[in-house]
């Protein structure tokens, strides 16, 4: 498949002939089991961006009692931070949409390195944007199961490809949910019901309708949202929420 440098969403400013170099190294995956790392404690192979779709993702200890998760998609870089280093991961993924991405291999990143240092500043900024993520994920584990819960369900909207309609709909299941978010599948039901109980959102089988946007937004209004705020890329606006 080719692609082209203008329809991929660059984390940083580069020449237009730096990207010819990045992009001829890369290569064509798609699904999440191309992400390699979800394997126990396998080597993250080089630096991915998203082109379409979306995923769950979660870092876990093996017997899943301490969960870090959150949701990347498209225009998202991933593995930009693990080039220099051979570091094994422990992930799992739930694929939403599926997934077509670039894989740039680290051993082409690391030659590119040799001959042009611009390398470095295109992996910081990469490497910025996927620590955005990880980190909003580690501050949204203080809050409540529901701030949480709905955290996920407006990040899970804001990288949805095939919102139609007057009311979203996200093709999720609750499993998928319980794995991403690290709340059990009872407490999760739980939540939900309470969710849809106030009339915010509406289930059914493995699809969740969002009906009141602005009142998810509320629900997390008090969330200490300092990396990443799914709210704005909402068709609502923040100033319409405060």
């Amino acid at each position: 498949m080719i692609v082209h440098g203008d329809s991929i969403k660059w984390p940083c400013d580069l020449p237009a002939l730096f990207k010819e170099k990045l992009l001829e190294t890369a290569i064509y995956k798609q699904g999440a089991t191309s992400l390699q790392f979800t394997d126990r404690y396998a080597y993250i192979p080089g630096l991915f961006y998203i082109l379409q779709g979306s995923v769950g993702m979660c870092f876990s200890t093996l017997d899943m009692k301490s969960v870090v998760g959150g949701v990347v998609g498209q225009g998202d870089w991933l593995g930009a931070y693990s080039i220099e280093r051979e570091q094994k991961y422990f992930g799992i993924t739930e694929e939403i949409e599926t997934l077509s991405m670039l894989l740039f291999p680290r051993d082409k990143i690391l030659q590119l390195a040799q001959e042009d240092p611009l390398v470095y500043k295109f992996l910081f900024f990469a490497g910025q944007q996927t620590q955005s993520i990880w980190m909003q994920a580690l501050l949204s584990s203080i809050h409540t199961r529901e701030q949480k819960l709905v955290y996920t369900l407006l990040e899970l909207r804001a990288r949805y490809s095939s919102v139609t309609g007057a009311v979203d709909c996200l093709n999720v299941t609750q499993y998928q949910l319980s794995t991403i978010t690290g709340i059990s599948r009872p407490r999760l039901n739980e939540t939900l019901k309470q969710i849809e109980a106030k009339g915010f959102i509406s289930l059914q089988r493995n699809k969740i309708f969002i009906v009141n946007c602005r009142g998810l937004c509320q629900i997390i209004a008090s969330m200490n949202l300092m990396m990443r705020d799914p709210r704005q890329k909402t068709r609502l606006s923040l100033g319409a929420l405060i």
